[in-house]
């Protein structure tokens, strides 16, 4: 080993000097932590190993410092740093070093958490401290903390085993030393990175890159929304299986020719398929990674992380699930010394601040190490500490208790509430009861429905009952006046209109329920006006803007109206509707009598009274409700801009628009939010405007909202209810789908997925069908999918919502027919644009892929159906390569141009704008590291990586520099402003005197 000097090398701080060390590669798994310290720097301390052992007896405190140095010379990892060097982290060594041993009084666990909490400058080595409690003459605790870039959990019974050895050499007076270790820790980096070259890497490459396509963060119940800052706090609880159970899961095991770890993991597994509603589930596993036959005796970062991903067959028994996990076990550990930190640049998974690349869930089965060394007159015992960091959202740890099993959960309390960690080891006790008890038990129904549970989730199914009148919304028109721009109608002017038109349409023949009426989906007094004359010929009220094949359409122009038809019709009879006939078609018809329960709900939730004005700002896509809810309950119903105290009620699209533009909300105005699809940061945004938000979640199948207001109870006559697939309630915490009924309406599915918090509030969490999410609309796959097929050329198309651009977009894969698939890149993407182009004509904007990718096929999973998780991945994977995907805004200061040469000397892509994501055109976190060292280089100035990653543009560091720039531009003139009002409080004679003093 031969010692490098550098001088300058870029750490967290300030440039170092390392000409004093040995600088040697860092191993993959150090690399990673090191940028994960960068990153967050509430990271740093959370790696800390923190351990302990009693020493009870005659202990000599001078021999044991003694003893510990000793270790810390054999051992090269505990002279150990990590340097940025050339903008690669590396091993910085220092050749020799002492560690202190203060001697210090009081409670061993509040010292053990003080030490803990303490971070460690990496490129600071040793990164080892250790204090020495005394509790009594013959009674004392040594903490330990080293930092886990230097060590790992087999790591600290090396250290103590070690420390016992040096110590007890010493108390008997021997001089010679122990035999020097074979190898050092530097020496496994090297022969790893050489055995993983070439071959063995691809294949482990090819390996995880197909069994982890597609992998998807859960959607898991967290009480506060993850936030771009973490202070990695953690929280621990614990509970225990008793001998028994654990007999019934070892007999499972063996009965599925499977490991206790695999049964218990794939009980956990259930437990997070169930809260999340996802039965695709990746949770993290550590492993020794000790593969070197000489590195067992090292202390050292050995430990790899592996990704262990199952789709579970929860319509199955539960021994099928084991079944699942065991394949998925095998194949892990068959392919474990797949560096972690590699794994994660191979995937190519969009990266995010708030949440841990790959998996965000832990699982772990450990054995006690119990272990007590006798030494002359003193005993070392391990101690159990109860500090505790978060390194990730849950981690879950089976450990030995006796004849039975503790199950310990470490949660992240920045995210969960004590209450809901208990919770979900609730869960995870019931399901392993359940299972064992029968292992054929459906992995969907784990746990059942416990009694008093089921009379909890029925308190908060029901709505409050109000009396819906009879007859139909014609029967319900108050003394209403409708405001439109400039022009106004009364309540009479209102009924005439309708009246009129609604004899026009009777010449034309429509009447009656056979005819849908298609009209624009647009607030205005011709909208209230369409909508009462469709009722009172007894038709269908339909959005369009067209007519059906066998319907109608209507829509004003000037003072009269447009009247289509599909097919001719007679002139119809006057008829009068009945409360239950239909009234309102979107994917299902309403009845009138739904209509007037719906109004009467919303109502009764909004608490509109005849003083109320209702507002529907001009653009916005009403539902029929509150249209007919403000001529049915309020004193007017105004379009466009809102009168004071008003209650404005707009789409989610519409409210987007207005808030971005700077719309100021009235005094005393109450804003309501409706759509399917409501984002947080609009209301976020809303909530930003001071005025009282309520916020209603629209579902296809029911005319009123499934939650409206300040909270997410029922609305008035509403029954839900969260069920399995087998029809029963499922357990709090835990996912099912929402059923709806009402009084005109029986129990209906809405293929909308919720879970109840403890509070009783329901939760959203995804769909059963296809649909997405595309901004502030849902939109349906298929009918995208059918329209880009329709384009001659195109084979096969599928639609994925892909992280593009460091963007979520809606992104268009397509299989091309014969020679055009055989085509060029660029003849590739000229055909994408046709495609968009063509999309375009047919379909909303919104609906309209953002991005475009051709594909050879369609990736299919074994049912035959597309693999969409599959092509999302890809789209992270082609990121810069996809139509569409890549900014191409050019540089617009001399900042830009140095950050735009910087990356496109690191990068694998030439082309692109300053917009352009860092990630998306191929980058990761190392190569993130080495951008900002020669940003630092360039510029003269060190950008935080946290700030890099915020906004993972050229554009975004460009605005980091010149921003770090200006404060230190802003720094000697501030203190100049100092010194001279300093000056001017002085005399003249203090002043000659200051002069005489600086020489």
């Amino acid at each position: 080993m031969s010692s490098s000097s550098y001088v300058g090398g870029v750490s967290s701080g300030p440039a170092r000097d390392y000409s004093g060390f040995f600088v040697l590669p860092a191993a993959p798994a150090q690399r990673q932590l090191w940028f994960l310290c960068q990153l967050d720097a509430a990271s740093n301390a959370a790696y800390n190993v923190v351990s302990a052992v009693r020493l009870t007896g005659r202990l000599d405190a001078v021999l044991l410092q003694r003893a510990l140095n000793e270790v810390v010379a054999r051992h090269e990892s505990l002279r150990t740093g990590i340097g940025l060097v050339d903008g690669e982290p590396r091993q910085v060594v220092v050749p020799h070093t002492l560690v202190s041993l203060p001697v210090v009084e009081g409670d061993v666990q509040a010292h053990a958490r003080e030490q803990a909490a303490i971070p460690f400058t990496l490129d600071e080595p040793p990164l080892l401290r250790v204090v020495l409690v005394r509790e009594s003459r013959d009674l004392h605790t040594l903490v330990v903390v080293i930092h886990h870039v230097a060590c790992d959990g087999w790591s600290t019974e090396i250290f103590y085993r070690d420390l016992a050895h040096a110590y007890h050499r010493l108390v008997d007076g021997g001089t010679a030393a122990r035999p020097e270790l074979s190898i050092q820790y530097a020496d496994y980096v090297a022969w790893q990175e050489e055995s993983l070259t070439g071959e063995p890497m691809r294949d482990l490459v090819a390996h995880w890159r197909g069994a982890l396509s597609g992998v998807t963060p859960l959607a898991l119940p967290v009480d506060r929304p993850r936030g771009s800052a973490r202070r990695m706090a953690g929280g621990r609880l614990e509970l225990t299986l008793d001998a028994a159970e654990v007999a019934r899961l070892d007999a499972l095991a063996a009965d599925r020719s499977a490991t206790r770890f695999m049964v218990l993991l794939a009980a956990f597994k259930v437990v997070l398929a169930r809260i999340t509603g996802q039965d695709d589930v990746a949770v993290g596993t550590p492993v020794a990674g000790r593969h070197h036959p000489d590195a067992e005796e090292l202390i050292g970062f050995f430990a790899n992380t592996l990704v262990l991903r199952t789709r579970l067959p929860l319509a199955e028994g539960f021994g099928e699930a084991v079944a699942a996990v065991r394949h998925t076990c095998l194949e892990a550990f068959a392919h474990q010394r797949m560096p972690f930190d590699r794994l994660v640049e191979e995937m190519r998974q969009p990266r995010a601040l708030d949440r841990n690349p790959l998996f965000d869930v832990m699982f772990s089965l450990q054995d006690k190490t119990d272990f007590a060394v006798e030494l002359p007159e003193l005993t070392m015992t391990p101690v159990e500490l109860v500090t505790t960091s978060a390194k990730f959202e849950l981690w879950l740890t089976v450990l030995p208790h006796g004849d039975g099993l503790c199950l310990r959960l470490d949660h992240d309390r920045d995210l969960y509430d004590t209450a809901t960690a208990r919770a979900v080891l609730d869960l995870y006790r019931r399901v392993l009861a359940e299972a064992g008890r029968d292992p054929d038990t459906a992995s969907a129904t784990l746990p059942k429905v416990d009694d008093a549970e089921r009379a909890l989730v029925d308190s908060w199914s029901a709505g409050p009952q109000r009396t819906v009148p009879d007859g139909t919304v014609l029967d319900l028109l108050g003394d209403v006046v409708v405001r439109d721009g400039e022009a106004e109608l009364s309540a009479a002017g209102l009924r005439a209109r309708a009246a009129d038109l609604a004899d026009l349409l009777r010449e034309e023949g429509i009447g009656g329920p056979g005819v849908v009426v298609s009209t624009p989906p647009v607030a205005s007094a011709a909208l209230a006006v369409v909508a009462l004359a469709v009722f009172q010929v007894g038709s269908v009220l339909s959005y369009g803007e067209r007519h059906t094949r066998d319907g109608a359409f209507v829509k004003p122009r000037g003072d009269g109206w447009v009247i289509t038809t599909g097919p001719r019709f007679d002139p119809a009879d006057a008829t009068t509707p009945g409360p239950d006939d239909p009234a309102w078609r979107t994917s299902v018809v309403f009845s009138h009598r739904a209509l007037v329960a719906a109004v009467t709900a919303v109502a009764d939730r909004l608490g509109i009274t005849p003083d109320d004005d209702v507002a529907l700002p001009a653009g916005t896509r009403p539902d029929p409700v509150d249209v007919l809810l403000a001529l049915t309950s309020a004193r007017s119903l105004v379009i466009g801009d809102a009168p004071e105290g008003a209650v404005v009620v707009a789409d989610p699209a519409t409210w987007r628009k207005a808030l971005t533009e700077g719309w100021t909300a009235p005094a005393g105005s109450r804003l309501v939010c409706r759509g399917a699809v409501v984002a947080d940061d609009l209301v976020a945004m809303l909530g930003r405007t001071g005025r009282p938000v309520l916020v209603g979640r629209d579902t296809p199948c029911a005319a009123v909202p499934v939650g409206l207001g300040p909270d997410s109870s029922p609305p008035a006559n509403t029954t839900r209810l969260l069920l399995d697939d087998t029809g029963a309630p499922v357990p709090v915490g835990t996912v099912g789908e929402l059923h709806l009924a009402g009084p005109a309406v029986a129990a209906t599915r809405t293929g909308e997925r919720y879970r109840y918090t403890r509070r009783g509030d329901l939760e959203f969490v995804g769909y059963t069908d296809e649909r997405l999410v595309a901004g502030d609309h849902l939109v349906v796959p298929s009918r995208i999918e059918a329209a880009l097929t329709d384009v001659e050329g195109v084979r096969s198309a599928a639609v994925v919502a892909g992280e593009v651009g460091g963007a979520t977009r809606l992104v268009g894969w397509l299989v091309l027919d014969g020679a055009l698939a055989a085509g060029s890149p660029r003849e590739h993407d000229e055909f994408a644009a046709t495609v968009r182009a063509r999309a375009l004509a047919v379909l909303p904007a919104h609906e309209v892929p953002e991005a475009f990718g051709v594909v050879p096929e369609l990736p299919r999973l074994a049912d035959g159906t597309v693999d969409r998780p599959a092509l999302v991945a890809l789209a992270a994977l082609r990121g810069q390569s996809l139509l569409g995907a890549v900014d191409a805004t050019p540089p617009r200061n001399r900042v830009e141009r140095v950050v735009v040469a910087i990356f496109k000397d690191t990068l694998p892509v030439q082309e692109f704008g300053v917009h352009a994501d860092f990630f998306a055109l191929g980058g990761h976190s190392m190569l993130a590291a080495r951008v900002i060292g020669r940003v630092r280089d360039q510029l003269g100035v060190l950008v935080p990586v946290r700030d890099f990653f915020r906004r993972p543009t050229a554009a975004g560091l460009a605005e980091a520099v010149a921003a770090l720039e200006d404060d230190r531009a802003r720094g000697p003139a501030d203190k100049a402003t100092a010194l001279r009002g300093q000056l001017d409080g002085m005399s003249d004679k203090e002043v000659e005197q200051l002069l005489r003093q600086l020489g």
